[in-house]
């Protein structure tokens, strides 16, 4: 399993991409090969953590380049104060129900 892991600061409040997120992102998630899960963090009013969890890194870069330029160009990129910080690796020990 792979993860990404996607830090953005934002000039708008988390908590209506959240709703965005759960409403648009999601079903779009749920249709692309092998995902797994993601998770939203909100670190600050106006700082996302994004963990986006992948079976392969193939599926992760395929849903990246799904989601880039369609959800994310429209509702996080115009809303950015500085350039997202953007990890990929491999999971090497998850814990969890």
């Amino acid at each position: 399993m792979h993860a990404v892991v996607n830090h953005l600061y934002l000039n708008v409040p988390v908590e209506p991409l959240r709703q965005s997120a759960e409403r648009e992102l999601l079903p779009m998630f749920k249709d692309l090969p092998g995902f797994h899960g993601f998770n939203l963090v909100k670190a600050a009013e106006d700082h996302l953590i994004v963990i986006i969890y992948w079976e392969s890194l193939e599926n992760a870069n395929h849903g990246a380049s799904v989601i880039g330029p369609t959800w994310f160009a429209h509702n996080i990129a115009p809303n950015l104060t500085r350039e997202q910080q953007r990890s990929l690796g491999e999971v090497i020990l998850q814990y969890g129900p």
